[in-house]
């Protein structure tokens, strides 16, 4: 009992002074640069030491702030066990594309804001539908590498939280999205699985040869009106291209990872109220698969959630790609457990089954609160009562404890 009584203690002492200070501000030298990016450490209920990191990478003209406040990813941290990781993007460096969108944003009486743009091989090219002008083709911040800096990231976090080399995820979302396919393509060895939000491959992304796999979740709108999912758009009597086709985007990844046959649903996993529709594309594979969820009618900066009457959560569908590629490293488990107990299916419908015959079960939510505490006989238990969505499952036979995760679909 004493001993449970400390490590409670503890765990709840390193709670506290993580959220005293969470996330914090570090910087780093890289390329002659002074680089910022912000690191969130989990609170987890059932583990004071991380499983892994996930890097996440804001879009144009964005901060790293963005996902502590807008996105709420500190709930996916909290509840898989992963540093957050968010580095900041610099401004434009080459002054001749800053002279060229200014005058550009002149012209359409649209300024161009570039105070933070990713290397990512995004190039813009404007061309005047009339006569075919050309009025801006450049590749931002082409002469800085994001790759090497987000690299040298990851091992400083890597050696100052001592953690191995697993369980690295990467998010991105609208210009980051782009980032983080070209990091992928440079540095794909590294990464347990990437995800894509409004975001795209770019014109001049560098490395599409070195054909790395990798598990790949991809969110993108037919509807989304700054990344298009065709690649390029016309206003103001031009035609802007910025990126790849999405067509051609999943196509690459799934010949890549050499994919089975796409299956696709229609996702209803809560009642829409907005009319936004979503298609769950899914390319089959044990280790690399592709997903790609295909929405109509979200415009591009829109996030999923249930609580708003959208048909998924966005948090959820994140959270279940990432434990599909996750790979355990420090057990979820309080003292006196056991990995000899078990439980499978793990996603589960309604019904769960046990290693053992007879225990108890409780159910946690993401953020470690009792949901409900059963009793299971004949080595199973009714679980239909609990809504999709990711949860702490707990289960004692006589001194025998397990944790784990637990996905309900």
């Amino acid at each position: 009992m004493k001993r449970f009584v400390g490590l409670f203690i503890a765990i709840l002492l390193i709670t506290t002074v993580s959220a005293m200070a969470n996330p914090v501000r570090k910087t780093i030298q890289v390329d002659g640069f002074e680089r910022e990016y912000l690191i969130y450490i989990p609170s987890h209920p059932f583990s004071d030491k991380p499983d892994g990191m996930m890097v996440c990478l804001h879009g144009f003209g964005r901060t790293m702030n963005d996902f502590f406040g807008e996105y709420n990813i500190s709930s996916i941290a909290d509840a898989l066990n992963l540093i957050i990781v968010t580095p900041q993007a610099l401004p434009e460096q080459d002054s001749r594309v800053i002279i060229a969108a200014s005058i550009l944003g002149t012209v359409t009486d649209n300024q161009i804001s570039l105070h933070s743009v990713w290397g990512c091989g995004l190039r813009v090219c404007v061309t005047e539908l009339l006569f075919g002008m050309v009025w801006l083709d450049e590749e931002l911040n082409k002469e800085v590498d994001d790759v090497n800096f987000i690299d040298l990231m990851i091992d400083e976090v890597l050696s100052d939280y001592s953690l191995p080399a697993k369980n690295i995820f990467m998010l991105g979302t609208s210009m980051g999205g782009y980032m983080t396919y070209q990091y992928a393509l440079k540095k794909g060895e590294r990464l347990s699985g990437i995800v894509s939000i409004a975001g795209s491959m770019g014109l001049e992304i560098k490395g599409m040869d070195n054909a790395r796999k990798i598990p790949v979740c991809d969110f993108h709108s037919l509807t989304d009106e700054v990344v298009p999912y065709t690649g390029s758009y016309e206003q103001y009597a031009a035609n802007i291209a910025l990126a790849k086709p999405m067509t051609e985007v999943i196509n690459y990844w799934r010949e890549t990872n050499a994919t089975g046959d796409p299956v696709t649903e229609q996702i209803r996993y809560y009642p829409s109220t907005n009319g936004i529709t979503v298609e769950k594309i899914t390319y089959p594979d044990p280790d690399n698969e592709v997903i790609h969820y295909r929405m109509n009618g979200a415009p591009h900066s829109y996030f999923f959630r249930k609580e708003n009457g959208d048909c998924m959560d966005h948090v959820e569908e994140i959270s279940r790609f990432i434990l599909s590629h996750h790979t355990e490293t420090t057990p979820n488990t309080p003292v006196g457990a056991t990995h000899n107990l078990t439980f499978y299916p793990n996603p589960v419908d309604t019904k769960i089954y046990f290693t053992t015959p007879n225990g108890i079960f409780t159910i946690y939510d993401m953020a470690g609160r009792a949901l409900l505490t059963r009793t299971f006989m004949n080595g199973q238990a009714d679980l239909s009562l609990l809504k999709s969505g990711i949860y702490f499952i707990r289960i004692q036979t006589g001194n025998t404890i397990r944790v784990d995760k637990l996905i309900v679909r």
